[in-house]
């Protein structure tokens, strides 16, 4: 599965040969590739918790009441939801090693990841005003455009492209994979819904559940970057 892990200098991988897989194998390279970079998950972890941290922030007095949420809890969100941009980009990162059978140090594509993170915002504006407007069209047009645009965040971060680069580059890698990335997507957000459902058993807000659900996320998340990575690299590097 190209997931064996050699030490070397990083070279550009526009010349290695990515296998074309379908859905399911696609999602059984991620795991293999999560399987043998076990430290993807543990930085997932670490980012997930900062969810759990935030959960000592917030209280409700009555089950029917409104929660109360502390002043200091925005700024852990909002490290919370930049964080999870660098796990996003490391995972792409990651898959780029792995097709290309060489490892980085998780320093290295922390560090990479988080110089992405402003460009990977520019990437997303324009790309949820594009779907938000097909959906207010029509259902279909806005799904559409949503997968048709996704894999720019991967075009983003592996090939260090700008926005609107990024954007073209996603939109040309999607061409033609748009059912490929619409079934990785679809297995990622029922995963994403079983997983609330599963922290959900424990109570909203509890402990419990936080735990659950940061736990579940530090797999998911890596697990299905690593798809997304897989599938720009075997569309763009293949043309």
């Amino acid at each position: 599965m190209g997931t064996e892990r050699h030490h070397e200098s990083v070279e550009p991988t526009d010349s290695v040969h990515v296998r074309t897989l379908g859905i399911g194998d696609t999602l059984r390279w991620s795991w293999e590739a999560l399987t043998g970079r076990l430290e993807l998950v543990g930085f997932a972890l670490a980012v997930a918790s900062l969810s759990v941290v935030a959960l000592f922030g917030i209280s409700r007095p009555t089950p029917d009441a409104v929660p109360e949420i502390a002043g200091w809890v925005w700024p852990v969100y909002f490290a919370y939801v930049v964080a999870l941009a660098v796990v996003w980009g490391v995972a792409y990162t990651s898959s780029e090693d792995a097709v290309a059978n060489r490892e980085r140090p998780l320093g290295d594509h922390v560090r990479g990841a988080a110089k992405r993170v402003p460009a990977l915002v520019a990437v997303a504006i324009p790309m949820w005003i594009i779907s938000v407007l097909g959906l207010f069209a029509f259902v279909l047009p806005g799904v559409y455009l949503f997968h048709r645009l996704l894999l720019s965040f991967p075009a983003c971060v592996i090939d260090g492209k700008g926005p609107l680069a990024s954007l073209k580059a996603g939109w040309r890698a999607g061409g033609g994979n748009v059912l490929k990335i619409f079934g990785v997507s679809l297995v990622y957000f029922a995963s994403i819904g079983a997983s609330n459902l599963a922290a959900s058993v424990f109570g909203q807000y509890t402990l419990v559940g936080g735990v659950v659900s940061a736990g579940l996320s530090a797999v998911l998340l890596p697990l299905f970057g690593l798809a997304l990575g897989h599938l720009y690299l075997e569309s763009s590097r293949n043309q």
